[in-house]
């Protein structure tokens, strides 16, 4: 798989993290900003090469569609 630091930067890469958290679950989390975000949690899942969406639904354990 390719390294998505090669194609988003970490900053990018945290901002759509942020943005789908706020999508997917804006009816039990609200108000959620990248200061609410453990990065230190996150980071390894964009080394690991994970999209956003990827890492969001490793991270809640959702089920593929």
């Amino acid at each position: 798989m390719k390294n998505k630091s090669e194609t988003q930067t970490w900053s990018e890469w945290q901002q759509a993290v942020v943005k789908l958290i706020r999508e997917d679950f804006s009816d039990v989390l609200t108000e959620v900003g990248e200061e609410d975000v453990d990065w230190d949690a996150w980071r390894p899942l964009y080394e690991q090469g994970l999209t956003p969406r990827e890492a969001v639904a490793d991270a809640f354990l959702l089920l593929p569609a």
